[in-house]
């Protein structure tokens, strides 16, 4: 069973990430239909397959996806998923409500997912972001992720870059 026992606003955020659950299924699924909706720098069939259903969700936590978010005010304004893989830490899923967004709620949910990696003693933390996306990559950036291989598509017409980081390094 995976752990984490830091919550986020350790270091000092105004965000706290947490851990969610299948009672918040709905909730994750409302953001990613108001958030995948917009992003139009993604092909439709990956934005409609990213807007899960709350059904969808649950069978994703049943089959070993974390998912973990921001809630402010009682709403859930930001969310991403996890899985631990044998080669470390995979995040992927990120979306943030349009009105949240450049407020640092992505940078606690980045901080987040690298102390994750740490408390379950994962080598590397790893993401797949869009070619060309500058807030992804300014995260990257700002976490010492680098690249890994070339570019590739992930879906028909859609390039993205992996990335990984070793978890011992310090931001």
């Amino acid at each position: 069973m995976a752990t984490c026992d830091i919550d986020g606003a350790s270091s000092g955020r105004k965000y706290r990430v947490v851990q969610l659950s299948k009672e918040d299924a709905k909730d994750i699924a409302a953001l990613y239909q108001a958030v995948w909706q917009k992003a139009c720098d993604y092909p439709k069939e990956w934005r409609e397959k990213r807007a899960m259903s709350a059904e969808e969700i649950r069978k994703e936590m049943d089959s070993g996806y974390f998912f973990f978010g921001v809630h402010v005010k009682n709403e859930l304004v930001g969310v991403y998923k996890v899985t631990l893989t044998e080669l470390g830490c995979y995040g992927e899923q990120q979306a943030v409500l349009l009105r949240y967004q450049n407020q640092g709620v992505a940078y606690a949910m980045y901080e987040q997912f690298l102390q994750f990696a740490k408390a379950n003693k994962c080598k590397v933390n790893y993401v797949n972001i869009l070619v060309g996306n500058e807030p992804c990559e300014r995260a990257m950036k700002r976490y010492n992720f680098y690249k890994t291989g070339e570019p590739w598509e992930q879906s028909r017409g859609m390039l993205v870059q992996t990335y990984e980081r070793k978890v011992e390094e310090e931001v």
